[in-house]
């Protein structure tokens, strides 16, 4: 008993040690990261970024590292994936012409073993540079900021769908979906596995003004990625993306359970996520006490389908298409996923400086 009691001991002041050594050097990557986020010329970002992704990168390579909650590292992005192999770690600088770039590593797990393979990702593409189409390695990415990733089923091998966005010129946003490869412990970006009418693609970009948002995000019930189609401004605008912007339609690209492929649907219909605790209310002034108060909202939904409902008529109301399986849309053709409470993300549209981006200039070279 007295020998369990001793190994148990260990074992755990082996563990406490192992932590508080992790939590020490995310302090010191702290101090490197505020030094770079107050940096006030290019010339100083990119030297403290320097600095600051060498011991990251060191970092990255102590034990327990892959599993470490960060809790101070506020701006940049921690991805996990919920089959607890892969990890993603992303930043972006903005420059004083408010122009981007990016970097980060990715962190391979091989299954049932503890071995931790850390990749770089290097930013070698000019904003003005269109993203490539073919499948890519770390040493030529395209930079952008990953705000999702999701494992998937093709081909008999487990695939990474990423949305990312990249803050691109002076006047044009962008955001993209892309996949993550393997090949042993090596990543590589792009798979054949987006279907868009006759064309396969093997990454997704879309541009779009500077002066909009375009909302891209993961609907799991459908087992789908929902966005704003995009649109130009006036028709005469067409193909000169910069002018586009959300035209209040949405379209999908949907995950086809027997083809294990991403299929574009168009002009899908969108509902809000489901909230039965949210406080449904709104403010009015009182017109006789002359007070603001607090009413309840009656704005539930009501299906025209609903029988029981006696304001209902009898015509047969458009809906939404139905679900599929439940439990095969959460998983896309995957072992049962593990849940992984270390999982956190920040909005990429968040992750700058306090500049405005109301008077930009040009853009850098």
């Amino acid at each position: 008993m007295k020998l369990v009691f001793l190994f148990l001991f260990f074992i755990c002041g082996t563990w406490t040690f192992a932590q508080n050594e992790l939590q020490r050097s995310e302090e010191a990557l702290n101090e490197r990261l505020l030094a770079l986020r107050n940096a006030k010329t290019d010339e100083e970002m990119d030297r403290l970024n320097g600095v600051f992704k060498k011991d990251m990168e060191a970092f990255l390579k102590l034990e327990g590292a892959f599993d470490y909650p960060f809790t101070l590292l506020k701006t940049i992005a921690v991805l996990d994936s919920e089959d607890d192999l892969v990890r993603i770690i992303n930043w972006n600088i903005e420059y004083t012409d408010f122009s981007y770039s990016y970097a980060g590593f990715v962190l391979k797990k091989d299954e049932g073993k503890e071995k931790v393979t850390v990749t770089e990702l290097i930013d070698k593409l000019d904003p003005y540079t269109p993203k490539p189409e073919g499948i890519i390695d770390a040493k030529n990415w395209y930079g952008a900021l990953y705000y999702k990733i999701i494992p998937f089923g093709h081909h008999g091998k487990t695939e990474y769908l990423l949305a990312g966005w990249d803050g691109g010129t002076t006047g044009s946003n962008f955001k993209l979906l892309d996949v993550l490869t393997f090949s042993g412990n090596t990543p590589k970006f792009g798979s054949p596995v987006f279907k868009t009418n006759r064309t396969t693609l093997k990454r997704v970009v879309f541009e779009y003004s500077n002066l909009s948002n375009m909302s891209l995000r993961f609907d799991p019930k459908k087992s789908r990625i929902v966005f704003d189609h995009l649109s130009p401004e006036s028709p005469a605008l067409e193909g000169v993306y910069s002018y586009y912007i959300p035209d209040m339609s949405y379209d999908a690209y949907r995950y086809d359970f027997d083809a294990e492929v991403w299929v574009l649907q168009e002009d899908v219909i969108m509902t809000n996520p489901e909230d039965k605790n949210e406080d449904k209310s709104f403010y009015s002034l009182n017109a006789r006490t002359g007070k603001v108060e607090k009413n309840r909202l009656n704005a539930n939904w009501i299906s025209p389908q609903d029988k029981e409902v006696e304001s209902n008529g009898t015509h047969v109301a458009r809906t939404d298409d139905p679900q599929p399986n439940q439990e095969a849309a959460e998983n896309l053709n995957l072992p049962k996923a593990r849940h992984n409470k270390r999982r956190r993300y920040h909005n990429p549209e968040m992750m700058t400086d306090d500049r405005s981006r109301k008077n930009k200039k040009t853009t850098k070279d």
